[in-house]
């Protein structure tokens, strides 16, 4: 434990995860309590990045405003190549769909007028992603300043380049607990989150492979590697928080609980990658959850010098939350989710009192 620090005082540490667009919901509850208990720590992975550096900064309040800007502008549009081909398939199924002249006169013209746009295919072996992450990073880009900085924040992002996980992370000069945030810092595949890579860093960590094009990041030896969505190796950065010394941690998951014993339907392709992720996801969590257990108890018998025992609260929907994951155009859905967050966060935390 640092040489002065206040021993009685909890280190709080808030957990954000993935979940594209159903991320809405978290920002509802993360702004809720943020009205009501300050986090010396923010974790955030792929749309908890984003969530998270608004949190750390102090701007939690603007969350909401946020992601109603977010669902207006419809930051997360297809890339101009792929746009091509999409209006083009559309225009093809028209064609096939209907059945009188008149409609199929007017589909041609559909298909005539989309030719040009197949210029731009070849061009689509060379694309990454799906979607155009251009709009989403200038919204980033304008709230996100490092400068702004209150709590420590760390966010987890996949190393392609080496292909395992990173967390890059911050810790500011006046942190309570300098000696676990210089331990986390020495550890292995931890990276600074610094001015010049932050808005790098929140941007790769939300980039799903395949939807959003990888992001180059800048490390602290001065090479550039290639990252993507930290929800393929952290989804619920329990673990980065343990280390940094928190003694509370409330979590935010969009998930629900749901039974082991549940069959789920495999239809598409979107299936197969939904669950598989989904199954990597909750055995990520359990396994820093079983470190959380073995710290608590490991304490007791003086084996965690320095540690304080450690509690838990999650805050989660009681159900599947009712927007696809890249459903960000979707201003009605994304102002009800953001109200269910902040009812499940008053409703969950309605015993604890405004700091």
């Amino acid at each position: 434990m640092a040489l002065g620090m206040d021993e009685s005082r909890p280190i709080r540490a808030l957990i954000l995860s993935g979940g594209g667009a159903r991320g809405a919901y978290e920002a509802g509850v993360a702004a809720a309590l943020a009205e009501r208990m300050h986090f010396d720590i923010v974790c955030g992975t792929s749309i908890g990045a984003v969530n998270g550096f608004a949190v750390a900064q102090g701007m939690a309040g603007q969350l909401e405003e946020i992601w109603r800007e977010a669902a207006q502008r419809n930051v997360v549009p297809y890339r101009p190549e792929v746009a091509a081909l999409v209006h083009l398939w559309s225009d093809l199924h028209g064609m096939l769909e209907h059945g009188s002249i008149p409609a199929h006169m007017r589909d041609m013209l559909g298909v005539a007028a989309g030719l040009p746009g197949l210029r731009t295919l070849p061009q689509l072996e060379n694309v990454l992603g799906v979607l155009d992450s251009a709009l989403m990073r200038s919204l980033v880009n304008t709230y996100a300043k490092h400068e702004n900085l209150r709590s420590a924040l760390l966010l987890a992002a996949t190393n392609l380049t080496n292909a395992c996980g990173t967390v890059f992370a911050y810790f500011p000069s006046d942190y309570c607990d300098p000696a676990a945030a210089a331990t986390v810092m020495a550890r292995e595949n931890f990276e600074p989150l610094t001015g010049e890579n932050y808005v790098d860093v929140i941007c790769a960590s939300a980039a799903i492979p395949g939807v959003f094009e990888p992001v180059a990041v800048l490390c602290e030896d001065g090479r550039r590697r290639t990252f993507v969505d930290g929800a393929f190796t952290n989804n619920t950065p329990l673990r980065p928080a343990i280390e940094a010394g928190a003694t509370e941690i409330v979590a935010i998951s969009v998930d629900p609980l749901v039974s082991p014993d549940l069959a789920h339907e495999v239809r598409h392709l979107r299936d197969v990658i939904t669950l598989a992720l989904e199954a990597a996801t909750s055995k990520m969590l359990q396994v820093d959850r079983e470190l959380l257990q073995l710290t608590n108890a490991a304490i007791p018998r003086g084996e965690q010098q320095g540690k304080r025992e450690i509690t838990l609260r999650e805050v989660r929907p009681d159900g599947a939350l009712p927007i696809d994951p890249l459903d960000f155009a979707e201003p009605g859905v994304i102002a009800e989710l953001l109200a269910q967050g902040r009812r499940d966060a008053e409703r969950t935390f309605d015993a604890v009192p405004a700091r």
